[in-house]
């Protein structure tokens, strides 16, 4: 199976080991990742906070690359850049003829529709949680996580069309597959504040800290994320003291499919999960 990839302006850089272990994971679940072809931002947060015209534009022309590679799906890792991209879609597909003036802006043409679909939305709905189950090799037995699904990846609901808005449980589900633990926690869908890091750290600084915070008094161990944005975000604002790893999913699904430490770019993270795996008997 081949599919487009839109990796965003973080999988590159910031969040290598992101970009890493979802190559990885998809690799082994035979999926091929066709990376858009001269790819632009796709504006979240300030485009689209500062000209929604500019943001639509710019992911019209990104849905024109992916149109031009002969496809007809694309699938991405970020929440920010899934919840531009599922909007322009969105828009293309519900109000065609009022969006002529955006793609001359985006120099491109008006793509036809293509389907939008998060990376943890798009192996959920395509490798059903038995065949997950049988494809790991260490179980992730003990690991008691906080699942982290932001207010982007869900919302709004009427447009993304995946998981519940207010209660998801995606997430949690994929975790327990691999024989990992969730806990019941009240800020699994909770905003980090991400998009004020740079014009607000003190909200940024405020809300990431309720996060950490929420999931430490559920007993979490850690918190696993499906987002670049949100996991920087929550794992540079560690200054309550939670000492809580942030991991991404497709990292986890890595090590329990018997990848390693090295090979899951562990060692990236700003707070190291290594005492706590290590102590699991994970590693």
């Amino acid at each position: 199976m081949a599919v487009a990839f839109y990796p965003g302006c973080s999988h590159h850089a910031l969040a290598e080991e992101y970009d890493r272990s979802a190559r990885t994971i998809c690799a082994h679940l035979q999926l091929e990742l066709k990376e858009v072809e001269d790819w632009n931002c796709c504006g979240a947060t300030a485009a689209h906070s500062l000209s929604p015209d500019l943001s639509l534009a710019l992911n019209m022309r990104n849905l024109s690359q992916v149109k031009k590679m002969g496809l007809d799906e694309v699938i991405t890792p970020c929440s920010g850049c899934f919840n531009r991209l599922k909007v322009a879609a969105h828009e293309i597909e519900h109000h065609p003829a009022a969006l002529q003036n955006f793609a001359a802006m985006a120099q491109c043409e008006l793509p036809s529709q293509v389907n939008v679909r998060h990376l943890l939305q798009f192996i959920l709905e395509q490798y059903p949680s038995q065949q997950i189950e049988s494809l790991v090799k260490k179980p992730l037995r003990g690991l008691k996580l906080a699942a982290y699904y932001g207010c982007l990846l869900t919302r709004p609901a009427a447009v993304v069309q995946f998981d519940d808005p207010e209660q998801p449980v995606a997430l949690d589900g994929l975790m327990r597959s691999l024989g990992a633990q969730t806990v019941t926690w009240s800020h699994k869908a909770e905003c980090c504040g991400g998009g004020f890091s740079a014009s607000e750290p003190g909200i940024a600084g405020d809300l990431g800290g309720q996060i950490l915070a929420s999931a430490k008094d559920a007993g979490a161990e850690a918190i696993v994320a499906a987002c670049p944005l949100c996991q920087m975000n929550l794992d540079s604002r560690q200054a309550l003291g939670c000492d809580l790893p942030i991991v991404y999913f497709t990292q986890l699904m890595g090590l329990a499919f018997g990848y390693g430490w090295n090979e899951m770019r562990f060692s990236k993270l700003l707070t190291s999960p290594k005492p706590l795996l290590s102590r699991l008997g994970l590693l």
